[in-house]
């Protein structure tokens, strides 16, 4: 089937800070991914306004077993990145539709990109690659606007 292109395009991402660090576990026969499920996630993002060029730009921020009750052996990652996109409005778009790209589809691209960044950083690590667990990202939009609301 030919692939039919998204009016919302990414046109630049970058990787604007990243740390890792890894904790030698104590429990030599730790099961690396009973330890991966137990690590404490937080994202954070920026989104930009809608500028007179159809762009917007959203910084996110991923952390991994850096906060929570406590911090667990393993690794401790944090990675934020930028992205720039662009919604081509040449053909008209929906309300419905134009608020999901802009708000849905951005953010999931750049957690996407960052869980990318996360596994090739741990992958040679010497408890192999974390993949980042899926994450909801109606829930996190939710979260912001909630967050937003209390400020």
């Amino acid at each position: 089937m030919k692939a039919k292109f998204s009016p919302l395009q990414l046109l630049d991402f970058k990787l604007l800070e990243s740390h890792y660090d890894f904790l030698i576990p104590e429990n030599d026969k730790l099961e690396p991914r009973e330890l991966f499920a137990s690590y404490h996630v937080e994202i954070d993002f920026d989104m930009g306004p809608l500028d007179e060029n159809g762009e917007l730009q959203l910084i996110t921020t991923i952390e991994v077993n850096l906060g929570g009750e406590s911090i667990e052996a393993g690794y401790k990652i944090m990675v934020e990145g930028g992205g720039t996109f662009k919604l081509d409005e040449s053909e008209e778009i929906q309300e419905g539709l134009k608020n999901n790209l802009l708000k849905f589809s951005t953010l999931n691209m750049m957690i996407n990109n960052l869980r990318n960044i996360i596994y090739q950083i741990t992958n040679l690590g010497p408890m192999g690659g974390y993949l980042l667990p899926p994450i909801d990202i109606t829930q996190l939009l939710s979260d912001k606007a909630e967050e937003q609301e209390t400020e």
